[in-house]
Formats: C-alpha cells, structure tokens, sequence
C-alpha cells in the first residue's frame, strides 16, 4: 500500500472546514455589507440635514405671521374652457402665525361695494376677473387694513378633489341643510339635504356644504366655508393621514394657482404645528358693514368706520390680564427662599400666585410652561424674570394656568 506523500506541517481537510477562498468571499461581503450600511447610514444623515436646512430658512426667511388670501371660483367647466376665470365668490383670509402663536381666518363678503384700484367702484368679488391675482390681494388688503402676503385660487372642481384627496372632511352641521336650488355645474339645479350633527363628507357633498346658502345667507356660507379650510388643515394634520400627503400635494397642483414658495409652505405648517386647535374666526357681516341698494336695486354692502379696527383687533396678539392667569412657582435651583422671592416679583407685575413649592427635583435652567390659552402670559412671565421666550412651552400644568420651575440659572 502506498502512502499519501505529504510534508510534515500539511493535513488533510476535515469536515467542517472552510476553503480559503470561501472565507475570503464571507469576509469580502461582510465588509461590502457593513460599507453599504455606512453609506446608507450618511445617506439619511445627509438628507435630515438637508431636511433641517430647508425648514430652518424656511423661518429665517420668512415673516412670522402669513397671511394667504384664499379665493373660490365660481367658474364652471364650459367657462373654464373658454378661458374666463369667474368670480371669486369666496373670499377668506388665513392668517399663520407661528410666533404667538395662532391661526385665524376672516371672511369678506362677495357683496362689499369696493373701489377697485385701476378699475372703479365694483363688488369685490370682482377684483380678481378684472385685474388678476394682485388687484385681488390689493383690494382686500385697502378694505380690511391689513397685509396680504400670498394667494391662492381654486375652482369648483378642485375643492371636490382636494377634500377627496385628504380622504374626506369631518365637519359637525349645527342645523340641517335643506336646498331645493343649489346650481349644478351644468346650469341646472338639484335639492340638497345635509343632516344636522357629525358627517364625514366627500370633496363633493364639502362643496355643496360650503356653497349652499338659500335656507340662510351669504355669512352663514361663509362660517361654512370656513369649517371646511379648518377640516381640511386637520385631516392633514391627523398623523394617519400623512401617507395621503403625495396625493393631496398632487390634488393641489392641478387644481389651484397660487403665488405660495415651499419656503412660505413650511412656515404656515410651522404655526398649524404650534396651534393645533380650531383656528379663530371672524367673518365680517352687517355688525361691520352697512346693508346698501346699488343702483339697479341690487344687494349691496358698504364698510362701515369700525371696520378696519375691527379686523386690526381680531388678528392683533391677544392681550391677556395678569391678574387672570394663576401661577405655580416651583424652586428647583437649591437655593432657599429663591422660590418666594421671585412668586413676590410676579404678584408686583400683577399675576396671580396660587402655589410657591420646591420642584420634585433640582434643574440646571428655568422653564416655564403653560396653557395654551396662557401662552401669551407666560411670554410676559419669561420677561418678567429675565428669561428668553424659547425657555417657554405649552403644555397642562395641574396647578395652575402657568408653571414655573426655577433652575440652577435663576437669580
């Protein structure tokens, strides 16, 4: 029998065993694996910032309130094909402001008798057929005494889809909704009936909701109108709901005009984040504006004196009395009497003091936090004691509207 020639260090493989260049293979896609990874990895990390970037200019760039005229055309499809854009028969403004913050819109009335600059005496809801998107903002802007930054037009069919979009609008009705005339886009008419209560509505029955007006008028149109803007703001809102945010984005493009930047985007999104509650709303009816007959007997409205302060007063920053917001000071700096001391600056500016207690643990810096409805309050209290407004948030303090916890920084 012969014998298997081989040198004194070799063996033979066993089972088990590896060849070389099968390991060599595991340790090349090991590291292939872990370099793609690392890639990936600085890939996200890249685009967070480039993501905090853009958000980041966005409110360096912008104003912090904005205002956007929303315009709803009354044009229908043969009119649109024709090339005329109709009239805005809607006219709301939506005011973000993210540095107070809060959100609002106002409603002016299709049937203010105006003077539209370059064209005359007209209803407003004229400005935009005569002389375009900035004659609109213009004109508005000259009656209500304010601002109006950006724009936007959207016509019948686009509120359909837009609403759709979004997966439908949740809207509480305060009374039925009954119309025997409510016009079809074809010239004719059909009976619309809305049950009074809680609906989840479709892009067209929010539009027969936002457009009916022959049970009541054109001011309780308008509070509708405004009921749908503030449903869809919080069906965007709705984390659930942010996976529809490519098909409300591409609603959007085909259905409206609009002067509005990604930027001017960002920071409306910006004070809907800081005030997610329902918007405040006013719209401007005969308490602000005279009932008039036009020359040929029509309906007319004309701006009375009060209007303007009015509208100034309702989007003004909310003043708010010291002496109705309650205050819990907490002293979580260590330092005895601290607590009491600045409780005692507080009462002197006015506030209420309804609780002096150390904090459940100490804290390097001072924050404040409060209510919502005591956030303009607790603005004044960070200046009180010296400290910046982003040492300020919102929150439910169980003690009091305003919760202050002294820190290691507090004097």
């Amino acid at each position: 029998m012969t014998t298997p020639d081989l040198e004194p260090t070799q063996r033979l493989p066993t089972v088990g065993d590896e060849p070389e260049y099968q390991q060599q293979s595991l340790s090349e896609r090991e590291r292939r694996g872990s370099g793609l990874a690392g890639l990936l990895g600085r890939v996200i990390l890249l685009l967070l910032i480039a993501i905090l970037g853009v958000v980041a200019a966005a409110l360096l760039l912008t104003p912090p309130r904005e205002s956007i005229l929303i315009m709803g055309s009354d044009a229908r499809p043969d009119e649109l094909r024709r090339g005329e854009v109709g009239r805005t028969d809607t006219l709301l403004l939506f005011v973000g402001d993210r540095a107070l913050p809060r959100v609002a819109m106002l409603s002016v009335p299709r049937d203010l008798w105006v003077q539209i600059p370059g064209y005359g005496e007209e209803r407003i809801n004229a400005a935009y057929e005569m002389g375009g998107p900035q004659t609109a903002k213009q004109t508005v802007s000259n009656v209500i005494g304010q601002p109006v930054d950006r724009y936007v037009v959207i016509g019948l069919q686009g509120v359909r889809d837009v609403v759709d979009a979004v997966g439908g609008v949740d809207i509480t009705v305060p009374q039925a909704i009954h119309d025997d005339a409510y016009p079809t886009d074809d010239y004719g008419y059909q009976t619309v009936d809305i049950p009074a209560g809680r609906q989840h509505m479709d892009g067209d029955t929010a539009l027969k909701y936002a457009r009916t007006r022959h049970q009541d008028s054109d001011f309780a149109r308008a509070a509708r109108q405004q009921q749908v803007v503030a449903a869809v703001r919080n069906a965007m809102l709705n984390p659930l709901n942010w996976p529809r945010t490519p098909a409300v984005l591409a609603a959007v493009a085909s259905a409206v005009k609009t002067d509005i930047t990604p930027l001017d985007v960002i920071a409306v999104e910006a004070a809907m984040l800081r005030d997610p509650g329902d918007p405040d709303h006013l719209v401007i009816d005969t308490s602000l504006a005279s009932e008039v007959t036009g020359e040929d007997g029509a309906y007319l409205l004309q701006a009375k004196p009060t209007l303007k302060p009015a509208v100034a007063q309702f989007l003004a920053a909310p003043t708010v009395s010291p002496a109705s917001i309650s205050v819990e000071v907490l002293n979580g700096a260590g330092v005895t009497g601290l607590a009491a001391r600045t409780a005692d600056r507080l009462k002197q500016a006015g506030f209420t003091v309804a609780n002096v207690a150390d904090a459940p643990r100490a804290q390097p810096q001072t924050t404040i936090v409060a209510r919502a409805s005591a956030r303009s309050a607790a603005d004044q209290i960070a200046s009180a004691v010296g400290l910046p407004a982003s040492r300020v948030s919102t929150g439910n303090p169980t003690n009091a509207d305003v919760q202050i916890t002294l820190g290691a920084d507090a004097r």
